[in-house]
C-alpha cells in the first residue's frame, strides 16, 4: 500500500542520485566556508560576536539538513538497495568531512568560554545560555582540532561500520519459524513483531530462530561489541572522563547522582514487575510467564488485527483528547506520507523517528503488522514527532537536541494518551482489562529490561576494567545475570536467549555508550507528569507544551522544576511507580 510508503521528496530538491550528490558536496563546502571564517578567531569574539556565529551555524544546519536526512532514511527503508547504500555511504563520508572542518567550533568557544565563563550569563546571548553552559562543562574533556579530526576519521572507517553492520547483518537475516502450526521462512522485519503476536508457539519459535542466528554468528557479535566498547573506553582515557559513563551524563545533561537514584528506585521495586507478570500468567492461564511472553495479549478480545485506517484514526483521536493541535499535527504525519509502515525485507528493524527542524516535521519508520503493540507504536513515534513539531516553532537548531532522558516524553505521554482511548473505546471489561495489561506490558518491559542493559553495561566494562577482553560465553553469562538482577529467575526462559543482547541496536551504537538509562528516566518521569495531568485537567496542556518546546534549551533537573519537580530526590521517582501500581490495581479489578 502506498500510503503505508512514506515520500522523502520533501527532504531534497530532487531524489535523482547525482543531485543528492551534489547536495553533500555544497554541505561539505559551506561547513569548510565557515571554518574559514571563524577558525582561529573565536578567541577574538565578544558577545555578538559569539550570537553571530552561532546564527550562522544554525542557519547551515538547517539549509543541509534535509539531504543528509534522505541520505540517512532511504538506507533504513530498505538497506539492500545498492543506491540506498551509495547515497549512505556518501552522507557518512560527506559527514565525516563536516565534522572534521567543524572540530574547532567546539574546541575554540570551549577554550573562550573557561577564560571568560561570564560570557555564558550575557543578555545578548541569552537565547544560547544553556547550550554555552553544557560547552563550558565539555570543553575540559576536548582535546585538539587536530586529534578530534583525527577521531572521526577513525570512527568513521571503524566503529560506525561496526555499527552499520550489525544493524544490516540481522535486517538481512531469514529465518525458520512455526507459525499456526506451519513452518515458514521468514525475514526479520516479519517476525520483528513477535513478542506481541497472540500464537505463543510462534512466539517461542520465532525467540528461538533469532537465539540460534545470533549464536551461529556470535563471533561477528563479540567482535563488534568488543570494538565499539572498547574504543570508548580508550576515548574515555584520552578525555579524561572518570568513568565509561561519564560522557552519557554530558549528553543527556543529568547528573550522576540522579541516574543512581533512578536506579536505586527501580531496583527496590523489581518486586512490582515480579506481580505484574505472575498476574499476567495466571491469566493466560499459565504456571509463570516466558520472556517470550512478556509482550504477549492476553487471551480474549485480542486477535483482532487493526488496519492502517483503525490505528490512524485511533492515535489522532487519542491526541485530540488531550489538545486538537496535537491531533492536527499527527493526522498531518499521516496525510504528507511521513510514516513508513509496510513490512519488507531489507527493511531496517524496530522503529524511530527523525526530526525535520527545517521543514518544521517528522518522519516515523516502523513495520507496522495490525497488532495493538504496532498501534501503540505508532502512538509511541507520533508523540516523538509532536515534540519535533514544538521545538522546531520554538528553538534554533542548536537549542533543538533534547536530552535523551527527555527526548522520550512526548513519546511515553503519547502512549498514555492511546491507552486513555482505548479504554474509552472498548466494550467490555475484558478489553478494559486488555488495554490496561498493554499499558503495564510497556512500563514494566521498558523499566525492566532497559535495567538489565544497565546492569549489563556496567558488568561488561567492569570486565574490561580488569584488562579482560569479553568473549561471547562471557558477555551471555553476564547478560543472564542482569536478567537475574530483576526478574530473580521468576521467568521461564530458554538457552538460546544467551544471546540476547546481540540483538539489541543500542549495544552497537556508535559514539554513546549507557544509552538505555534514558529510557528508564523517560518512563517514570512521564507517569509522574501523568498523575500531575489527571490533577489538573485542562490547565496542564500549556504546561506539558512548555516543556517540549524547550528542547534543549533547559536542562533535564529545569524542565523538572518547570513542572514542579525536584528529580534528584527519590521521593520523585517513587511518584512514577505510584501512578504504575495504579494501573496494576485498575488491572486488578478487570482480572
Amino acid at each position: 500500500m502506498e500510503e503505508m510508503r512514506w515520500d522523502l521528496s520533501e527532504l531534497v530538491k530532487s531524489t535523482e542520485t547525482g543531485s543528492v550528490t551534489a547536495d553533500l558536496d555544497r554541505a561539505v563546502a559551506d561547513a569548510e566556508r565557515f571554518a574559514t571564517g571563524y577558525r582561529g578567531r573565536i578567541a577574538t569574539l565578544g558577545p555578538e560576536g559569539i550570537k553571530g556565529m552561532l546564527e550562522r551555524y544554525d542557519a547551515m544546519q538547517d539549509e543541509h539538513e534535509g539531504v543528509t536526512m534522505y541520505c540517512a532514511l532511504s538506507f533504513a527503508a530498505n538497506t539492500a538497495d545498492p543506491t540506498s547504500n551509495q547515497l549512505y555511504s556518501a552522507m557518512v563520508s560527506a559527514r565525516t568531512k563536516m565534522g572534521q572542518s567543524l572540530a574547532f567550533m567546539d574546541v575554540e568557544l570551549g577554550q573562550l568560554l573557561k577564560a571568560r565563563p561570564e560570557m555564558v550569563h550575557d543578555p545578548s546571548l541569552k537565547l544560547y545560555r544553556h547550550y554555552l553552559e553544557r560547552q563550558l562543562r565539555s570543553a575540559p574533556h576536548l582535546l585538539s582540532e587536530a586529534e578530534e579530526k583525527v577521531i572521526m576519521a577513525k570512527d568513521k572507517n571503524g566503529i560506525v561500520n561496526w555499527s552499520k553492520l550489525q544493524s544490516t547483518w540481522l535486517s538481512s537475516r531469514s529465518f525458520k519459524v512455526t507459525k499456526g502450526g506451519e513452518e515458514r521462512t521468514m525475514a526479520y522485519g516479519e517476525i520483528a513483531s513477535f513478542p506481541s503476536d497472540p500464537d505463543r508457539q510462534y512466539r517461542r519459535s520465532a525467540y528461538q530462530a533469532i537465539g540460534t542466528a545470533l549464536a551461529t554468528d556470535e563471533l561477528l557479535y563479540t567482535e563488534a561489541l568488543r570494538s565499539i566498547w572498547n574504543d570508548h573506553l580508550e576515548m574515555c582515557s584520552l578525555r579524561g572522563y572518570g568513568s565509561p559513563l561519564d560522557s552519557s551524563l554530558l549528553v543527556n545533561d543529568v547528573e550522576e547522582g540522579t541516574i543512581k537514584t533512578l536506579m536505586a528506585t527501580v531496583q527496590k521495586h523489581s518486586d512490582l514487575f515480579i506481580e505484574f507478570y505472575r498476574l499476567k500468567a495466571k491469566l493466560m492461564g499459565l504456571d509463570r510467564l516466558a520472556l517470550w511472553d512478556i509482550l504477549a495479549p492476553v487471551p480474549r478480545g485480542e486477535d483482532r488485527n487493526y488496519t492502517w485506517q483503525e490505528s490512524r484514526s485511533l492515535v489522532v483521536s487519542a491526541y485530540r483528547s488531550f489538545d486538537p493541535q496535537w491531533a492536527a499535527w499527527a493526522d498531518e504525519m499521516f496525510a504528507r506520507r511521513h510514516i513508513d509502515g509496510e513490512v519488507r525485507k531489507g527493511k531496517r528493524a524496530g522503529a524511530f523517528c527523525s526530526d525535520w527542524m527545517a521543514g518544521r516535521t517528522a518522519y516515523i519508520l516502523q513495520s507496522f503488522n495490525g497488532r495493538r503493540n504496532d498501534v501503540n507504536t505508532q502512538a509511541h513515534e507520533m508523540g516523538h514527532a509532536i515534540h519535533a513539531y514544538l521545538v522546531s516553532r520554538n528553538q534554533t537548531p542548536t537549542n533543538a537536541l533534547a536530552s535523551y532522558c527527555v527526548a522520550e516524553c512526548g513519546s511515553i505521554f503519547g502512549e498514555l494518551l492511546l491507552a486513555e482511548e482505548m479504554l474509552r473505546q472498548a466494550k467490555d471489561d475484558e478489553e478494559r482489562r486488555s488495554v490496561l495489561i498493554g499499558l503495564m506490558d510497556m512500563f514494566c518491559y521498558i523499566v525492566s529490561m532497559v535495567s538489565i542493559r544497565y546492569h549489563f553495561e556496567e558488568s561488561v566494562y567492569g570486565v574490561f576494567k580488569n584488562g579482560e577482553s569479553p568473549d561471547a560465553a562471557t558477555l551471555s553469562r553476564l547478560w543472564t545475570e542482569a536478567k537475574d538482577t530483576i526478574y530473580h529467575g521468576d521467568m521461564e526462559d530458554m538457552a538460546e536467549t544467551r544471546m540476547d543482547w546481540a540483538r539489541i541496536p543500542h549495544h552497537f551504537m556508535a559514539g554513546l555508550r549507557f544509552y538505555n538509562y534514558p529510557y528508564i528516566f523517560a518512563q517514570l518521569f512521564v507517569f509522574a507528569l501523568y498523575r500531575l495531568y489527571k490533577e489538573q485537567g485542562e490547565a496542564f496542556v500549556p504546561r506539558m507544551n512548555q516543556l517540549l518546546a524547550a528542547g534543549s534549551s533547559l536542562s533535564a533537573a529545569e524542565l523538572g522544576q518547570l513542572m514542579g519537580f525536584d528529580i534528584t530526590k527519590a521521593d520523585f521517582w517513587e511518584k512514577g511507580f505510584v501512578q504504575a501500581k495504579e494501573f496494576l490495581e485498575q488491572l486488578k479489578r478487570y482480572g
